[in-house]
């Protein structure tokens, strides 16, 4: 994959910033599911939550803490599905934080993955005809929390497997 770069020279109060950004489109990943619905405990100047899964490196989406002073990302899936990683991008396109899951958790790597979680979590009960698996969570609500702060999304993926259900 080619990746177009842009140089942003901006001259403000006498400093120089020198911003380097990748073309604006995100490439879907192998087996990424597409979230029907993002939400937001709230938002911060227009940054809405749909920003995080819009597929644009220069969007993002700043979610701020809600009266009880949690911060979450919410992302409604079609329907079930086993969901194996979650990825948070950085602005320059590089990844942030991996989160793999397990048929119990999913477990952060990369930046400051001790002040977040991540759920797999379903809205009703799950059907009772899956397959029993250990290197994935099945649900179709992926929520990233953040305790009592703000925080911004530029880009989030969910991948998964494809549910087989038993007959």
């Amino acid at each position: 994959m080619a990746t177009k770069m842009i140089l942003i020279l901006t001259v403000e109060l006498g400093l120089i910033f020198i911003n380097i950004a990748a073309s604006s489109t995100r490439d879907r990943l192998a087996g990424e599911i597409v979230p029907v619905r993002a939400e937001q405990s709230g938002t911060y100047n227009n940054y809405a939550a749909e920003r995080a899964i819009d597929l644009d490196w220069d969007t993002a989406s700043w979610i701020v803490a809600d009266q009880d002073r949690n911060s979450w990302l919410r992302l409604t899936l079609d329907n079930v599905h086993c969901v194996t990683q979650v990825i948070e991008y950085s602005a320059d396109t590089s990844t942030y934080q991996t989160w793999t899951c397990s048929d119990t958790q999913c477990t952060c790597t990369g930046n400051y993955c001790s002040i977040y979680s991540l759920t797999v979590s379903t809205t009703g009960t799950l059907p009772d005809n899956l397959p029993s698996v250990t290197d994935c969570k099945y649900g179709d609500i992926v929520q990233l929390n953040r305790m009592g702060y703000w925080f911004s999304i530029h880009e989030m993926a969910v991948v998964g497997k494809q549910v087989q259900q038993h007959l």
